[in-house]
């Protein structure tokens, strides 16, 4: 007859299916674990398995869908008490030949399981990501269910601690990204901060800030997150392609962003880490139609939190890149949304000049001119700018934060009646 894996954590169930199934002369494995049913189901050559869904360790669901992207075909019978349609179709997508719901009769189970053996084995569906092992080996996403899902494209960024890489959902025909935590180079301070960064733009839904569709961990235990795929470059790239950015285009990019730091902020959360690299800007057909802004790696939520969550955000930590720091945060201090300003007067500042406020070969040096020193003025640099651009940006790199914009709505109202006023509606001008 056949060979038979069970994989059941119910003891007693599991002792009368495998004596029942010996009696009518079948030879069967059994395991109670979601790791051990993997480990037997890759290694050895059974005729069928049967699967339960949940298991100790490893669901059996995950099981199967691991089973199948490495191009298992061993028919497989899920065994659940789950018996929504919508359950059952997921047993069927991940690769389940038959689905059966506890309880069960176990002549059913008989009946089921010759049906499998006379209709032979499963036959594999394409694998999405196969034969692209080598893109798959940068992250050592090869065999797991999220290569199975996804058709790994391209790496398309790359960082101290991970990969982000270009794929395409087949189903939907739609590209993503997927961000990657590589475990090796990572410490629990990472890791909590990559799942506190998912957490942060989970709570945000605005068109200027990226989006979060997924968030999870591989079988080998990497945390990923699967966002909305930008195409475009960020400001940083384009400065370097432009030098700086012509007025119309810098403020129609700067009032978006304040709209979605604002929105961030009224949610709770500072970004810490705003910069030229950070927000993206797509443009097709002359157009510039959209600035998203990105990386909330260093993102603080306000309001209660665990002891954890407070651990990785001590007073006197100091966050962020150092060409774009607020005094404050320099200092260690408790921020709120007016370093956030500060950190985009230092974008906007090198948006609209092609330099960055202070800049030194040292970074102490800079350091210091964040608290002391006095940025040049925009104009003396390019004079074509509007005196009043000038204004705005002062008065967002004010080192004392009562001095600032309180708000980043008071500064996009400000930067909206000037692009207002620019356009020909002098009517509005007021800053």
């Amino acid at each position: 007859m056949a060979k038979i894996l069970l994989v059941e954590d119910d003891v007693e169930l599991c002792f009368a299916v495998q004596d029942w199934l010996v009696r009518e002369q079948h030879t069967v494995d059994a395991v109670r674990t979601g790791f051990e049913g993997w480990n037997r189901l890759r290694g050895d050559q059974y005729d069928l398995a049967i699967l339960d869904w949940s298991l100790p360790d490893l669901d059996g669901i995950d099981v199967l869908r691991r089973f199948r992207s490495s191009g298992g075909t061993t028919p497989v019978i899920l065994v659940t008490g789950r018996n929504s349609v919508d359950e059952k179709e997921l047993g069927f997508e991940a690769g389940g030949n038959d689905y059966i719901t506890k309880p069960f009769e176990l002549r059913e189970l008989s009946a089921r399981i010759r049906n499998l053996l006379r209709t032979g084995p499963a036959v594999p569906k394409p694998v999405p990501g196969q034969g692209n092992e080598e893109l798959l080996a940068r992250a050592n996403l090869a065999g797991t269910a999220l290569a199975a899902k996804y058709e790994f494209l391209e790496v398309v960024g790359e960082g101290a601690l991970g990969l982000v890489f270009k794929v395409r959902h087949p189903q939907l025909d739609k590209l993503f990204a997927i961000k990657v935590l590589q475990e090796d180079k990572t410490d629990g301070t990472a890791v909590a901060r990559f799942e506190r960064e998912a957490r942060a733009i989970c709570r945000l839904n605005h068109p200027s800030i990226v989006a979060v569709h997924d968030y999870g961990a591989t079988e080998n235990n990497q945390r990923y997150m699967v966002l909305e795929f930008i195409e475009g470059k960020d400001l940083d790239r384009m400065l370097e392609d432009w030098g700086r950015l012509p007025v119309r285009h810098a403020l129609d990019t700067l009032i978006q962003v304040c709209d979605g730091l604002a929105h961030a902020h009224e949610m709770g959360i500072i970004h810490r880490d705003i910069k030229s690299g950070n927000v993206m800007v797509t443009e097709r057909n002359g157009k510039w139609p959209a600035a998203k802004i990105l990386d909330f790696g260093l993102a603080k939520m306000v309001g209660p939190q665990s002891q954890a969550q407070i651990a990785l955000t001590k007073p006197g930590d100091v966050f962020g890149s150092v060409p774009y720091m607020s005094p404050e945060q320099i200092r260690g201090k408790a921020l709120d949304q007016r370093s956030d300003i500060y950190s985009l007067g230092c974008t906007m500042y090198e948006m609209l000049t092609g330099y960055l406020p202070f800049a030194a070969e040292q970074a102490v040096d800079i350091v210091m001119m964040h608290l002391e020193a006095r940025h040049e003025p925009m104009r003396d640099i390019c004079p074509d700018l509007p005196a009043e651009l000038d204004a705005i940006v002062s008065r967002a790199l004010e080192k004392d934060p009562a001095e600032r914009y309180q708000s980043a709505r008071q500064l996009a109202a400000d930067l909206a009646r000037l692009q207002a006023f620019l356009s020909g509606d002098k009517g509005t001008h007021s800053v």
